[in-house]
């Protein structure tokens, strides 16, 4: 997704979040991308590295024309009624939070502010975009992780998954998206944004594996729509700073971004 906007101006960007996410967005930011320029941080636990102003989300809102959120689930609808009463652009890699929080899509709708949500770590978005005009017929994602990659998720301690005793690739839940960003809040923005780009979170199947053989992150796409069928495969390397995520998270944050002021635009 983009925004047209003139090329000779510069639009100043803050970013919610400075943990392992975040400060890669910074230092693409940082490093330099076209008509836009890092001004604001925003975090409880500032980042040394960086010499930029760190300021609460009320000052982010309203100094900046882009806001990027790189934040726990939980702390997005703060954020985002700021961003969104403040008039102005979110970036928004939580997708999984606009289905946790429904408020915050309730606020969207009486404000002129966009909500933009990056690829993430999946492959495939602008193919379901594409079918989805045609018709859908029906969209499941499976995930998997190793099973360190799911420590502390709210489904596996409800559940009593002991997932240091999970030997061979087991499939841990099955569900709805809705069930599944509630169940996996920091797993499953994957599920989120697909929910978003086909069926809705209702109809979205998710699936999520545990496998102590896998060397990262992977997630299975099967789309079936009226005139063709999707299949999408993509395996991420996990995030040496943050298991529970890929380091092409950041990277899709960060290609938005460069989309803001592209003269061509790939879709």
């Amino acid at each position: 997704m983009s925004i047209s906007v003139p090329t000779n101006t510069t639009l100043s960007v803050g970013i919610a979040g400075t943990g392992a996410l975040g400060s890669a967005v910074a230092h693409a930011l940082i490093n330099g991308i076209d008509g836009l320029k890092l001004t604001h941080l925003s975090d409880l636990t500032p980042n040394k590295d960086f010499n930029i102003p760190y300021v609460d989300f009320d000052e982010l809102a309203n100094e900046c024309d882009i806001i990027v959120e790189c934040l726990p689930p939980k702390a997005v609808p703060e954020l985002a009624e700021k961003v969104l009463k403040a008039q102005k652009t979110l970036i928004m890699i939580s997708s999984c939070a606009l289905l946790i929080y429904p408020e915050i899509l309730d606020i969207h709708k009486d404000t002129h502010s966009r909500i933009i949500v990056p690829s993430g770590a999946l492959s495939g978005i602008d193919g379901v975009k594409a079918l989805k005009e045609l018709g859908i017929i029906s969209s499941k994602i499976a995930s998997t992780k190793h099973p360190r990659g799911f420590t502390g998720a709210p489904y596996v301690d409800k559940m009593g998954i002991d997932l240091t005793q999970i030997k061979t690739k087991t499939k841990i839940f099955e569900g709805n998206a809705f069930e599944a960003a509630n169940a996996f809040p920091a797993n499953v923005n994957v599920a989120a944004t697909l929910s978003l780009a086909a069926l809705g979170p209702e109809k979205t199947r998710v699936e999520i594996w545990a496998d102590p053989e896998a060397k990262g992150n992977m997630h299975e796409l099967t789309i079936e729509g009226t005139y063709s069928t999707l299949y999408s495969r993509i395996e991420n390397k996990p995030d040496p700073a943050n298991p529970k995520s890929s380091m092409l998270a950041a990277q899709s944050i960060v290609s938005a971004l460069k989309d803001m002021h592209n003269q061509l635009i790939v879709l």
